[in-house]
């Protein structure tokens, strides 16, 4: 593939994310410099940092070149991306300490999933439609949090660092639980009139290495309040939480 058309795949990607729902997550160290001293640590820091709880890692680290993902270094960034089944992603770790990952919401790309069987439920979900409680909220955000505290243990945040969190495209989109066999949908429709969920804040590196649990819990209630659920149990999500933490999800 030429370099022309390998570029050009990456910008489409880019595109088909942001067509859909998706996170927007940005990483900025609060005193600007560079914090990684060789390109190549870009790439090592965040292959470290990842967090695989349930099978699928986040960020996903490529661990093979291909059509479908890859990793690339460019001038001052390491970059990867993903387009597999209902996996797309694109993230940039760089040299200043800045992380940026774009990542679609799964319930969107069911069509283009292997791997859900013909005849399963899930084959039922119409694109821009619902927003998974447990695995799209609460551990999404458990992992992208989690994540940054492995970032912050590594001495990337050392001087704080600032956090940009958005969720995109979600008006007229449903809550919806994920988990049929162990537990009751909603009995009325929880739906919001937001088009998108903003969040930022600036953190110290002891609230992030002391307190990224329960400031993910934070965040996911705020989502859960735009979608008119102001009253989840607490116990409920943080035992999902702490499932996800010990790789029992």
């Amino acid at each position: 593939m030429s370099l022309e058309a390998y570029k050009a795949m990456q910008e489409e990607l880019i595109k088909k994310i942001k067509l859909r729902g998706y996170w927007r997550i940005n990483f900025q160290p609060l005193v600007p410099e560079k914090k990684l001293e060789t390109l190549s640590s870009c790439k090592e820091i965040v292959e470290r940092s990842a967090v695989e709880l349930r099978g699928w890692d986040y960020p996903h680290f490529p661990r093979r070149s291909g059509e479908d993902m890859d990793l690339e270094p460019c001038e001052n960034y390491y970059q990867g991306w993903t387009n597999w089944n209902a996996h797309k992603e694109f993230w940039r770790m760089y040299q200043s300490g800045q992380f940026l990952h774009y990542l679609a919401l799964r319930e969107d790309w069911v069509e283009e999933d292997q791997w859900i069987s013909s005849d399963s439920y899930l084959r039922k979900i119409k694109p821009m439609k619902l927003l998974g409680v447990t695995g799209s909220t609460v551990y999404q955000l458990t992992e992208i949090f989690e994540f940054l505290r492995r970032l912050v243990n590594e001495g990337l945040y050392d001087e704080g660092v600032a956090v940009k969190i958005s969720l995109n495209n979600i008006m007229d989109r449903e809550l919806w639980i994920e988990d049929i066999v162990r537990r009751a949908p909603f009995f009325t429709p929880h739906k919001t009139g937001a088009a998108k969920f903003d969040f930022s804040e600036a953190y110290s590196k002891e609230q992030i290495m002391s307190q990224s649990k329960e400031i993910a819990m934070s965040v996911i209630k705020m989502i859960f309040e735009r979608f008119g659920w102001d009253n989840p149990s607490s116990e409920a999500l943080e035992q999902d939480q702490n499932n996800l933490l010990a790789g029992k999800p």
